[in-house]
């Protein structure tokens, strides 16, 4: 990589960990919420189709944010990790341990998924959500990813294509709008417009946000030597159904007009 694109890099990394820095608190207590919600179940459910079959289960949460996904698979007897770029991400997966009853019984580590921080094949088990859209190199984060699984064992994704939603609401005249909508059915504060302006920079910024999504993660993927793959490209619908993120509303005369992400799964073995 030249040195200017180095310093690009740098740069966008930066931009981004603060962007989610800023939303740490916000998220962490959407999170909370999912927590309590039907989704725990229905997550639980998703998860343990996909866990290999192993009597103790290494598992890597990538991205975790607040926890979330960390928790439930605490819930389901794994050895479980979790990384974040942001350090007020970090600080709020463990307030959540502490306040769940985890305690330290969850490792959570600052980290880079560009640029994992553990030995070749360390994890039986790596799941991931909305990040892979975030990052400035995805393809390196999917061959850390590869790297570090054990043999036969498991990648779950959940990703959209938000980038290309954000630029078409922003062609329209409909980030305004689009803003006030929840991924959810809890009670949610929409971020300011100068939060959402750095957003939709930043996401133009990032060469993902071009592609052509879930095909490109599987082409990786397979690159990167995965000898299975699952893909489910309505997968939202079967955890939010009509309050899925970003289009698919409360309200179902706005459909048509704003631009929609559909959340989809990709999943591989190694």
């Amino acid at each position: 990589m030249r040195y200017h694109e180095r310093e690009m890099n740098m740069e966008i990394k930066e931009r981004i960990e603060k962007y989610w820095s800023r939303r740490a608190e916000e998220f962490s207590q959407a999170r909370l919420a999912d927590l309590n919600s039907s989704q725990k179940d229905m997550w639980l459910n998703v998860i343990t189709s996909y866990l290999p079959e192993k009597d103790i289960i290494k598992a890597l949460d990538l991205g975790t944010g607040a926890g979330f996904y960390a928790f439930l698979l605490k819930d389901l007897g794994c050895e479980v990790t979790g990384i974040d770029y942001s350090p007020a991400m970090i600080e709020e997966a463990e307030k959540n341990s502490s306040l769940l009853g985890y305690g330290d019984d969850i490792h959570f580590l600052q980290m880079d998924a560009q640029k994992l921080e553990f030995a070749d094949e360390s994890f039986d088990f790596i799941i991931s959500r909305n990040v892979t859209w975030t990052l400035p190199d995805p393809r390196k984060a999917y061959e850390e990813m590869c790297r570090v699984l054990t043999p036969g064992g498991r990648i779950l994704n959940f990703d959209a294509n938000y980038g290309q939603a954000f630029a078409a609401a922003d062609e329209a005249g409909l980030t305004e709008e689009q803003r006030k909508w929840s991924s959810g059915g809890y009670e949610y504060t929409p971020q300011s417009m100068d939060m959402i302006r750095e957003r939709n920079d930043i996401a133009k910024s990032l060469s993902i946000c071009s592609c052509i999504r879930p095909q490109w993660d599987v082409d990786v993927l397979l690159k990167n030597g995965m000898q299975k793959i699952w893909l489910d490209v309505n997968f939202g619908n079967k955890i939010y159904g009509d309050k899925k993120v970003y289009g698919n509303s409360f309200e179902p005369e706005k459909k048509k007009t704003l631009p929609t992400a559909p959340i989809f799964m990709v999943g591989a073995q190694k």
